[in-house]
């Protein structure tokens, strides 16, 4: 009986602990984004090239003191951008004469993709008076709001408005103040798997890329 009421004293104590150091705040930062696994398609050079994105949005900050463990739950608006250069061989006539093999000119595509964004990011950290260094893994799940580029145009039939996938990352709680760094891996295809028009080349594309965040977290 003893040894269950010091644990449940124990849990108490800890619950008690957690919640005073609970924390809500706003987090803002730069997203570079590429996409992965595009299907080459004839092209002489082509490489998708990091864009600068953003996003912004709210979090809050649970720890448990002493073992150095935090849940962040934040709810972030997210724009990715992307772009991609092709340069094709073609057939172009010359002097009067067709010549073959010709490499034309490259053609630029660029994606973006407003994200609706909730990660969940599970700290490891090591409490040192104001400074809390961490390392942190964030399983995440998303919803498109709206497209452009050349995406503009393109049905939502055509793209998986659902994506997910996984960061891993470091970061440093300084006071109030919050600085992170991870890279997210895509596990959700952009294109959707009923799609019937868009491009073969983007059957199995995913995104990922770096994601640099700073909060203020009161």
């Amino acid at each position: 009986m003893k040894k269950f009421l010091s644990v449940l004293l124990a849990l108490m104590v800890v619950s008690t602990l957690s919640f005073g150091q609970s924390k809500f705040g706003i987090k803002a930062g730069l997203n570079f984004n590429t996409l992965e696994d595009v299907t080459e398609s004839g092209s002489v050079d082509q490489a998708w090239k990091n864009q600068t994105g953003y996003h912004f949005g709210i979090a809050w900050q649970f720890k448990i003191p002493i073992i150095g463990i935090g849940v962040q739950p934040e709810l972030l608006y997210s724009k990715v951008k992307t772009s991609f250069t092709e340069a094709y061989t073609g057939i172009q006539p010359h002097n009067g004469l067709i010549v073959s093999n010709v490499v034309l000119p490259p053609t630029m595509t660029e994606i973006e993709i407003d994200y609706l964004t909730l990660p969940i990011n599970f700290q490891l950290g090591l409490d040192l008076l104001i400074l809390r260094p961490f390392i942190v893994v964030s399983p995440y799940i998303s919803y498109a709001l709206q497209k452009g580029g050349d995406l503009t145009n393109q049905d939502w039939d055509d793209i998986n408005r659902f994506n997910y996938g996984v960061g891993a990352g470091v970061g440093l709680d300084i006071w109030k103040l919050q600085i992170m760094g991870k890279y997210n891996w895509g596990l959700g295809k952009l294109e959707s798997a009923t799609n019937t028009t868009w491009e073969e080349k983007y059957e199995n594309a995913k995104i990922q890329g770096f994601q640099l965040s700073v909060a203020f977290l009161f």
